[in-house]
């Protein structure tokens, strides 16, 4: 028998802990139609039977704020018969059972994964399983997910539940029956067949206006006060978990001691200071481990074995004409010619990817470990002013390890709006590792105070392209409502399995973007339309700028790769005073991004923003550029 299982619940409960403990390397992640959401779906074999395993985004609840909650409550209405998993965690029971509550109005099997069962018990918190069961009238099973505890039973528990039922979808009598059945009969007639199954729950999304259902309002007669319903139903829900959590539950006293760390980290003022240097440290150690692990131990490989075995035997037996230059190139250097089986192949496996795994391994320990969600909470109020949440310091911060990695990671914000600041962010305001590390070999010569004045403007044009960008685009954030997850020590099978997913998801998707955008490059190159466009943009740049002509080339390279634009500059223009070449590099990073980033986000934003984030792209260095050449261009 084939079952479908749904993994649901609130953010950091342990959803993804269960997912991968239970269908291992087997995941795959697609984007929900129409969408940048993450969905993750998995296959196991147990007991002669084929189970289904999808993490659907975190939710709070089926009355949808953002984006990832909408794509959540689809994917229980779009599947078709499955078994519910709600997962919750056992230290704040009742915060749960009202998401409870909503899915028992489906027509589905709904057990319920009371989580984190040994940190509750070191609260001094006692759950009655059995009294549980009876007062919600599903299973219950306890699970400890990062020790894989409750894992068996999860699946007896599914199994029995499927043979008995055979894909028979449930009536339940629950406490809203006498409110929401008043509605039903309205509002069914108007219902598609497909949803007729949902007609409870569909009632319920009516009576509180959800927006989309809200049209069916208009079969219900004017008599009926839905807005008082709606009180009642969220009343009578109150009690009924407050009822349940009485019987069943049991607090001691350690439940209501909070951590003297965690008061500190979610302070406005001392946890923005505290995460604020956690981040820089954690971000400048990656850094460093990237350079030494991710970048020269993999350039060495290629040039010792793979340049010896594919470009120069290539080389020999390829003719001399347009499909050798993008095969390989017209020379060996992987930065001087673009070739896809060199410059395309020393990028994604030899540059890029070894980041990647670097960068999503300290990802997972950081997610693994609880701290991810405690920067979120002290970022939350000063990201808010330039049009996103705290959890947009989360792609910034992958940003400065690579900028294609911060842009991927802005699909975990939850609005447009966000995403699209965030992205922003990534193109003009945060410079990836290897172009650091270029920045302070170049800028740096001329001592630190350039490059600390570099990041001092990168930070100001951000703020203030974000205050713009806030004022002029509509939406609004929901106010940020993140479960705080205990400190633990990370696994380290998770761990690699969170990367093993991101990895191989970054290489059926990412990798054909980036080579495609190798090309076109390539195509650009080999026709002359560089050339051209150099010689178009010089007057800016001699002009406007007050730098030599030269430095354009910089800006065109640039469009491969930052960190070689940066480098590039030290060698076309050795002249440049030291305000110049400030000038130079701060047009540089603000300039168009690399091609592997600018695929990426046509991917993820879409065509019609990302040519928005061009022009704006543009303005800002315009008027940068020429702030700093009217600077430099002052005689002392």
């Amino acid at each position: 028998m084939k079952i479908k299982v749904i993994l649901f619940g609130h953010p950091n409960v342990g959803k993804s802990v269960i997912f991968n403990k239970l269908t291992k390397l087997t995941a795959i992640v697609s984007n929900y139609p129409g969408t940048t959401v993450e969905i993750y779906e998995g296959t196991l074999e147990y007991c002669g039977h084929q189970i289904v395993v999808v993490d659907a985004p975190g939710a709070y609840s089926l009355i949808p704020r953002n984006e990832a909650e909408t794509i959540a409550r689809k994917i229980l209405f779009d599947e078709n018969y499955k078994i519910i998993v709600h997962v919750v965690d056992a230290t704040s029971l009742k915060r749960h059972l009202h998401l409870t509550l909503e899915l028992l109005e489906l027509p589905f099997p709904v057990v319920l994964a009371v989580n984190q069962v040994d940190r509750a018990e070191r609260l001094g918190i006692k759950i009655n399983k059995e009294k549980l069961e009876e007062l919600l009238g599903i299973p219950v099973v306890f699970t400890v997910a990062t020790e894989g505890k409750g894992l068996e039973e999860l699946l007896k528990t599914i199994i029995t539940i499927a043979e008995k039922l055979d894909n028979k979808y449930l009536v339940r009598k629950t406490s809203t029956e006498k409110y929401l059945s008043r509605i039903e009969k309205y509002i069914s007639p108007k219902l598609s067949s497909k949803n007729k199954i949902f007609s409870k729950a569909i009632a319920y999304f009516t009576v509180v206006n959800d927006k989309e259902y809200s049209h069916l309002r208009k079969n219900i007669p004017p008599a009926i006060n839905l807005e008082e319903i709606a009180n009642k139903i969220v009343t009578n829900r109150i009690k009924v978990v407050e009822d349940i959590y009485r019987e069943a539950v049991q607090k001691g006293e350690e439940f209501f001691k909070v951590s003297l760390v965690d008061s500190l980290l979610v302070h406005p003022v001392k946890g923005l200071i505290i995460t604020t240097s956690i981040t820089l440290a954690i971000v400048w150690l990656t850094l460093a481990v990237i350079h030494e692990i991710a970048h020269r131990i993999p350039s060495m490989i290629y040039y010792s074995i793979y340049k010896k075995i594919v470009w120069e035997q290539l080389n020999k037996i390829l003719p001399e004409n347009i499909v050798k230059y993008v095969l390989i190139g017209d020379n060996p250097g992987v930065y001087s010619s673009m070739g896809l089986l060199t410059t395309g192949i020393f990028f994604v496996f030899f540059m890029i990817l070894p980041c990647l795994i670097v960068l999503y391994f300290v990802l997972g320990v950081l997610e693994d470990s609880g701290i991810l969600p405690r920067l979120i909470v002290p970022f939350d109020c000063p990201l808010r002013r330039l049009g996103m949440c705290g959890e947009a310091i989360l792609p910034i911060v992958a940003g400065t390890g690579c900028s294609i990695v911060g842009v991927f990671s802005t699909r975990i914000l939850k609005t447009k709006k966000s995403k699209f600041i965030a992205s922003v962010v990534q193109w003009i305001g945060v410079p990836c590792m290897a172009e650091q590390v270029m920045i302070w070999f170049v800028l740096g010569s001329h001592g630190p105070a350039y490059v600390l004045l570099l990041y001092i403007i990168l930070l100001l044009v951000t703020i203030l392209v974000g205050f713009f960008l806030n004022t002029v685009i509509k939406g609004v954030e929901e106010p940020l409502v993140v479960e705080l997850p205990p400190w633990r020590k990370p696994l380290l099978e998770n761990v690699l399995a969170k990367t093993f997913l991101r990895v191989k998801e970054f290489l059926l998707r990412g990798t054909p973007l980036i080579l495609a955008g190798i090309l076109f490059v390539n195509i650009l190159y080999y026709t002359g339309a560089i050339n051209a466009l150099a010689e178009f943009t010089s007057p800016i740049f001699s002009g406007l700028f007050n730098l030599p002509k030269d430095t354009v080339v910089a800006i065109i390279v640039g469009i491969l790769r930052k960190d070689v634009a940066v480098g590039v500059l030290k060698s076309v223009a050795p002249q440049l005073s030291p305000l110049q070449m400030l000038t130079a590099i701060t047009i540089t990073t603000l300039c168009f991004p690399c091609i592997g980033t600018l695929v990426v986000s046509l991917k993820e934003v879409g065509a019609k923003q990302t040519l928005l984030m061009i022009g704006l792209m543009i303005i800002v260095t315009v008027i940068t550029g020429g702030i700093l050449g009217l600077v430099s261009s002052i005689k002392p």
